[in-house]
């Protein structure tokens, strides 16, 4: 990556300890211009085809004073995961049970902070390979100032197997 990154204002988590996450949030911030943000066409996929079963694309829609989200893009990878498609779907139309408040806060907090927000979710589908899923979400802004788009990386956690006695 260039040298010329500085560090960012706002705070790295420790769990960015995958090498995924960091290379996609190096090449987001390779891609500030000015202290600007990246717009969504400053986000070439081709640069990255080894992510694109883990990545997500969400609209940020505002809607008389509200947020809403709109899934434009739900990768293969993580279809997989989930058992389901979020494509074309608003969050609140996809959400599981009980998960919308805190997934809508985290989104909300990346999009009105215009900074990137990471944290960790217990699996809330049953699943007997997963335990929980880690989330990278980055702001996007078509004019480099007002989030109009967040992308995002999801990698599992898997659950542990008893050990064979």
């Amino acid at each position: 990556m260039p040298s010329e990154i500085r560090e960012p204002a706002y705070p790295v988590p420790g769990d960015l300890d995958d090498e995924r996450f960091r290379w996609l949030f190096d090449y987001w911030r390779a891609r500030h211009r000015d202290g600007k943000l990246p717009g969504r066409e400053h986000i070439d996929p081709l640069d990255f085809p080894q992510l694109l079963g883990r990545l997500y694309l969400v609209e940020v829609v505002r809607e008389g004073g509200r947020l809403r989200f709109w899934f434009r893009l739900w990768g293969s990878r993580i279809r997989g995961i989930f058992g389901h498609d979020h494509t074309g779907h608003w969050l609140e139309e996809i959400a599981a049970p009980g998960t919308l408040a805190d997934i809508e806060a985290a989104l909300s907090a990346c999009t009105l902070e215009a900074r990137p927000f990471f944290w960790r979710r217990p699996m809330m589908v049953e699943s007997a390979e997963y335990a929980a899923t880690r989330r990278l979400v980055l702001p996007l802004a078509a004019d480099g100032k007002t989030v109009d788009m967040l992308l995002g990386l999801i990698i599992e956690d898997w659950r542990e197997l008893p050990s064979q006695m």
